[in-house]
C-alpha cells in the first residue's frame, strides 16, 4: 500500500520517498526541502528510539531545543530534534516545541499512533478512520490515494461554511476525513482514539513597571519571531506589504535583519485594477501601493513591486477548487494574491512572510480596555483613556460610551448607537444565499459541533456581536479554527512558496495575549505600543492614519470581467441538487437577472456588495468545490 501514497504524496514533495515499516505500521514522508537541515540525519532512520517519527516541521527554537536534549543541532534536521524530544518527554514533549509542524508518531513500546499540530495550524494533518483501519496524511488527496477512503463531500460542513464562514471544529470538506485541530494531538490505539488539546497558554498578564519596557519586549519578541522565518535553504525572502501595521511590522523588520546581513527583500502590494473602485465604509481606502511605496522608500534594502490582477476571481476556479482542500472564504481576494505568488515565483522568492495573525496578536487596538475597564471598576483608568481617546481625535465622547457598553445592549439599542457612532452596521443574513430555515439549522449546527469538541460557542447572532467576552478571549477565538495550513501546502506545492506568518508565531502570540489590554490604548492612542515599535521603520502615512486598507475595491469590475462565468456558476447553484436544497433559489434566480452592467452605479452600493460580492461569491466558492469533489459533471 506504500506505492499510492509515496505517488500522491510527490506532489507536496521533492525529496525521494523515505518510509518505515512495522508489522501494520507504515510510517513515510516526502519533504520538500526548505531549511539546510532539512537534508541532515531523519529520524526514521533510527531504529533504536522507542518512536518512529514521520514530520514537517520547522523549529523556531532549535539550537535552545537541542541543547536541552544535549544534542548537537548541526548534525540533526529538525524533525530528528522533534523525535529526541519525544523519546524525553512523550506527549510533553510538544507544549516545549516552538515553531511550526504537523508529527506522527508511533510508540513501539505502547503501540499507539500520535498525531500532533503546531498551535496555530500552520501545517495540516488529515485522518480516515474506519473497520479497524487508520491512516494519516498532510493533505488528504494522499489519503485519497487508498481505495477505501470514501471521496464524497460532506454536505453539512459546506452549509455551515456557507453560515460561518469555516467548517466545524476538526471536520473537513469529505465525509470520513478529519483534521487534526491547531494546538491538539490525537492519540490512536487498539482500544480507540482520544484528541487533547496540548496548547494551554499562559494568560497570566504580564505586569512590568513602564510603558517603555512593554515596547521593548514587544520589540524584541517581533524581531525574535521574524528571525526565526527567514531560514532558508535557499531562494530570496519577499514579504506581503500594504498599509496597515501587521504586514509592515513583518516586512520592515525582516528588511532591517536583513540588511545586517547585506541581503535585499522584495515586498509586494496589491492594487486595483484602473476604474471606479468602491470600499465598505469611508473609514477605508482602496489603494494601498502609494502607503507601501512610503515604507519602502524608508528602507535602502526593499524593493517594492505592484502587482495589478489580470483575471477575475472566476477565471482560475477550475486550478482553485483542485488545488485547495477547503474553499476559499473572500474569491475576490484570490486573483491578487495569486498575482503575487506567481510575480514572487518569477524573482525566485522561496520565503513569502505575511501577517494574517497579526490582527489577534500585534496590532490590537486596545479599544476593548473601555468595556473591560468600566467591568473591573477601574473608573479612573477608563476616563484617563476615555480623554485620551477623545483628545487625540479617535473618538467623540458617544463614541466612547458606546464602545464601553455596546456588548450588553439589545440588537434594538446596539443598532441605533452604531449608527450614532458613524460605524457600518454588518447584517450577515444579508450576505447569505442560504434559506431561512437552512441558515438558522447551519448556524446552531456549528454550534453544537464547537461545544462537542470543547471549544468556544461562537456568536451565531446575525451581526457577530460576540458579546461578554474579554479581548484575550476575543483574539483566542481568531486560532479555533482548522487553521490554514492546508491552504499554505497548497501553495508550496503549486508555487514553491512557503508562506510564514511571524505574527502567528507562538512565543509572540502568548505574549501579546499576556499584555494588559489598557496598554495597547495607552494615554487614550490604539496600538501604542506598535506605534513606538514602528516609529523608526514606518512612515506617518501609516503610523497615524486613521483609515484601514481594503482589499479587492476593484471586485465590481472583476465580477463584470468574468461575466459570463458568473452567470454560469450562479445557474449551477439551482441545478446540483445538493446546493439547490438549501439555498434560497428564488433569490439567486433575482440575482442574476438584476446583474448590473459594467460600469453601472448600480454595483455603489451595500445591496450590491452585500449580494454579489461576499453572498455570491462565497456560495459559488463552496459549491464549485462540493461539485469538484463528488465530480459532478455540472
Amino acid at each position: 500500500m506504500a506505492r499510492p501514497f509515496a505517488m500522491a504524496s510527490r506532489r507536496y514533495g521533492r525529496e525521494p520517498w523515505r518510509s518505515w515499516s512495522g508489522g501494520s505500521v507504515l510510517l513515510g514522508r516526502c519533504l520538500f526541502p526548505l531549511l539546510p537541515e532539512d537534508r541532515l540525519d531523519e529520524p526514521l532512520d533510527n531504529e533504536q528510539q522507542r518512536w518512529i517519527v514521520a514530520a514537517d516541521v520547522r523549529l523556531a527554537e532549535r539550537e535552545d531545543l537541542a541543547a536541552q536534549l544535549n544534542l548537537d543541532p548541526v548534525t540533526l534536521s529538525d524533525g530528528a530534534i522533534v523525535a529526541a524530544a519525544l523519546e524525553r518527554w512523550g506527549e510533553a514533549a510538544f507544549e516545549r516545541i516552538y515553531g511550526v509542524f504537523a508529527v506522527i508518531a508511533w510508540d513501539r513500546q505502547e503501540r499507539r499512533l500520535v498525531l500532533a499540530r503546531d498551535a496555530m495550524g500552520d501545517r495540516p494533518l488529515y485522518y480516515h478512520a474506519e473497520a479497524g483501519r487508520f491512516a494519516a496524511a498532510s493533505m488528504p488527496d494522499i489519503l485519497l490515494a487508498d481505495p477505501a477512503t470514501p471521496r464524497t463531500p460532506d454536505v453539512e460542513q459546506y452549509r455551515q461554511f456557507l453560515r460561518m464562514n469555516s467548517f466545524a471544529p476538526g471536520r473537513s470538506a469529505y465525509t470520513g476525513i478529519d483534521i487534526v485541530r491547531p494546538g491538539h494531538m490525537l492519540a490512536v490505539s487498539s482500544t480507540g482514539q482520544q484528541e487533547t488539546a496540548w496548547w494551554k497558554p499562559d494568560l497570566t498578564p504580564l505586569l512590568l513597571n513602564t510603558q517603555a519596557e512593554y515596547e521593548d519586549t514587544l520589540s524584541q519578541a517581533i524581531e525574535n519571531a521574524v528571525g526565526t522565518c527567514l531560514r532558508r535553504a535557499s531562494g530570496k525572502v519577499g514579504a506581503h506589504l500594504s498599509g496597515g501595521f501587521d504586514s509592515t511590522a513583518v516586512a520592515t523588520t525582516a528588511a532591517l535583519a536583513l540588511a545586517r546581513d547585506g541581503q535585499r527583500i522584495t515586498a509586494f502590494v496589491a492594487a486595483p485594477r484602473e476604474g471606479p473602485v468602491r470600499t465598505m465604509a469611508t473609514r477605508h481606502f482602496a489603494d494601498e501601493s502609494h502607503v507601501a511605496a512610503r515604507t519602502a522608500a524608508m528602507h535602502d534594502n526593499m524593493d517594492l513591486v505592484r502587482v495589478v490582477p489580470g483575471q477575475g476571481p472566476l477565471a482560475g476556479l477550475d486550478r482553485t477548487r483542485a488545488l485547495y482542500p477547503s474553499p476559499i472564504v473572500n474569491l475576490c481576494n484570490l486573483p491578487w494574491f495569486e498575482e503575487i505568488n506567481d510575480t514572487a515565483r518569477d524573482h525566485g522568492v522561496s520565503v513569502l512572510l505575511h501577517g494574517l495573525m497579526g490582527n489577534s496578536s500585534i496590532s490590537e487596538s486596545g479599544i476593548w480596555a473601555l468595556r473591560e475597564l468600566a467591568r473591573q471598576r477601574r473608573f479612573k483608568l477608563w476616563l484617563r483613556t476615555a480623554r485620551g481617546l477623545v483628545r487625540g481625535g479617535w473618538m467623540r465622547w458617544r463614541g466612547v460610551l458606546f464602545n464601553t457598553v455596546e456588548d450588553l445592549l439589545p440588537d434594538r439599542l446596539w443598532r441605533w448607537g452604531m449608527v450614532l457612532s458613524g460605524r457600518p452596521i454588518e447584517d450577515d443574513r444579508d450576505m447569505s444565499l442560504l434559506t431561512d430555515s437552512a441558515y438558522e439549522e447551519a448556524a446552531q449546527a456549528h454550534c453544537h459541533a464547537a461545544a462537542e469538541a470543547g471549544e468556544p460557542v461562537p456568536d451565531s447572532g446575525r451581526f457577530g456581536r460576540e458579546r461578554g467576552i474579554s479581548s484575550v478571549e476575543g483574539r483566542l477565538i481568531s486560532t479555533r479554527t482548522n487553521g490554514a495550513g492546508d491552504h499554505y501546502k497548497a501553495m508550496l506545492a503549486e508555487w514553491g512558496l512557503d508562506l510564514r506568518d511571524p505574527t502567528a508565531d507562538r512565543r509572540l502570540f502568548e505574549l501579546a495575549l499576556r499584555i494588559p489590554v489598557e496598554r495597547l490604548v495607552w494615554n487614550g492612542e490604539p496600538r501604542a505600543i506598535l506605534r513606538r515599535v514602528l516609529a523608526d521603520r514606518a512612515p506617518p502615512e501609516v503610523l497615524d492614519n486613521r483609515q484601514r486598507g481594503y482589499q479587492g475595491a476593484d471586485w465590481a469590475q472583476a465580477i463584470c470581467q468574468d461575466r459570463q462565468a458568473f452567470v454560469d456558476e450562479m445557474e449551477r447553484l439551482e441545478l446540483y441538487e445538493p446546493t439547490a436544497a438549501f439555498l434560497d433559489t428564488a433569490k439567486v434566480r433575482r440575482l442574476i437577472a438584476d446583474l448590473p452592467e459594467d460600469g453601472s452605479s448600480d454595483w455603489d452600493s451595500d445591496e450590491a456588495e452585500n449580494s454579489y460580492r461576499l453572498a455570491c461569491l462565497l456560495t459559488i466558492s463552496a459549491a464549485s468545490h462540493m461539485r469538484s469533489i463528488a465530480r459532478s459533471n455540472l
